[in-house]
């Protein structure tokens, strides 16, 4: 993990520094250039590249602080850093590449008697757009934290026994206990779930955010969910990240049901409701495991089937399930329409409600982020209610 960190913290610091002597290069062709603007930029780049390396180290001490009073700056940070410079620095290095091979030389922009002309003061300008949306983009982040929706569905079974009728699941997601989800996040989430009085609660994944120092916050949250017929969860790609298997044995150490290559079965008013569980790795490679339905025991008439797996491209591989419960898209994270956005550019199933024969998915938006800013894809938990399909 060290070491990714380390790769990747000197990359980005890489690319603010090119980004900059870019930016600064292209300045130089416009004379007289203004010395303010070239420190400004060289200032943005090192305050950019100097929040990711803090949030990289996240020391343990500042975990508290970093939340509570650096929020608003590494939204912005993260913003800027994996959202807007890894278009931006190709971007720049064409317009580098066009500028040298068709203008030779350097513009030269005199003062008119009224001062900066127009045509420079736009050209000046245009520096500002980027930072000054991503600032936007951080304001929104930090205002929105907290908001959090509840989304109902409807879930029609074919052969649902009528004891099962009305049976109701709350859908817990991407909890990413850490820096951008503090006690405070947690709380409202756990209480928004316990006012739903679901008869059954499942978490799909995602627990922490990057270490085992954040399992006990997750932990907190989780045990104080409440329901008639208990808490399950499966593995998500972020809870692998401290080591495989952590998460897992910290989990049954203090007595969670995480479901990993098993399942439970849960008697209701006499009819079996059996709930399976994926690791990440098997759920993120579907393709590879095309036969899932042997994690369930034999079928028994009435029986009602759930998988828990996080990414929803299991989707394609799932049979025997009557219903698939997952996450990992954060909804898209930021999306213009419901199938236009970035989740879209990775994410077959992005959000909502999917069919596909007798087998329904839900793909819940989750509750908690490791990107501090949502646009069209609410954080959010589910409430599932179970009903009979009715026959055609």
């Amino acid at each position: 993990m060290i070491p990714w960190i380390v790769a990747f913290t000197i990359f980005i610091c890489a690319e603010n520094l090119g980004f900059a002597a870019l930016q600064i290069w292209l300045l130089e062709r416009r004379r007289p250039r203004p010395n303010w603007l070239a420190w400004l930029i060289c200032c943005w780049g090192a305050l950019m590249s100097g929040l990711f390396i803090l949030q990289a180290c996240e020391p343990e001490s500042w975990k508290s602080f970093m939340y509570e009073w650096l929020y608003f700056p590494m939204a912005v940070e993260m913003v800027w850093n994996v959202l807007f410079l890894q278009v931006l620095l190709p971007g720049m290095i064409l317009v580098a590449l066009a500028v040298r091979r068709f203008s030779r030389t350097p513009l030269s922009q005199p003062l008119t008697h009224a001062g900066i002309s127009r045509r420079k003061f736009l050209y000046l300008a245009g520096y500002s757009v980027v930072p000054v949306a991503a600032v936007s983009l951080g304001v929104h982040g930090l205002l929105t934290r907290e908001d959090l929706r509840v989304r109902e569905f409807t879930i029609s079974i074919a052969g649902l026994p009528p004891e099962l009728e009305g049976f109701t699941i709350a859908h817990v997601s991407d909890l990413h206990a850490g820096l951008f989800v503090g006690p405070k996040r947690l709380k409202i989430m756990s209480d928004m779930t316990n006012d739903l009085k679901a008869d059954l609660v499942a978490v799909t994944g995602d627990l922490i955010n990057r270490e085992m120092s954040e399992f006990p916050s997750a932990l907190a949250a989780i045990q104080r969910l409440e329901s008639r017929y208990g808490l399950y969860l499966c593995e998500g790609n972020h809870d692998v990240i401290p080591g495989d298997g952590l998460i897992v044995a910290a989990c049954a150490q203090n007595g969670l049901n995480m479901l990993y290559n098993s399942y439970a079965t849960l008697s209701v008013h006499g009819r079996r409701l059996i709930i399976a569980g994926l690791p990440w790795e098997r759920s993120a490679y579907p393709g590879q495991d095309p036969d899932i339905a042997a994690l369930f025991p034999a079928r028994q008439a009435g029986d009602v089937r759930i998988l828990l797996a996080h990414h929803p491209h299991t989707f394609d591989a799932v049979n025997g399930a009557d219903l698939l419960l997952s996450g990992h898209t954060h909804g898209g994270q930021i999306m213009l329409t419901e199938n236009i956005g970035l989740g879209r550019l990775r994410f077959k199933y992005c959000s909502g409600r999917f069919q596909r024969g007798n087998t329904t998915m839900i793909v819940n938006n989750g509750c908690g982020d490791w990107f501090p800013c949502r646009i069209g894809a609410p954080a959010e938990i589910g409430l599932l209610r179970l009903t009979k399909a009715q026959t055609v």
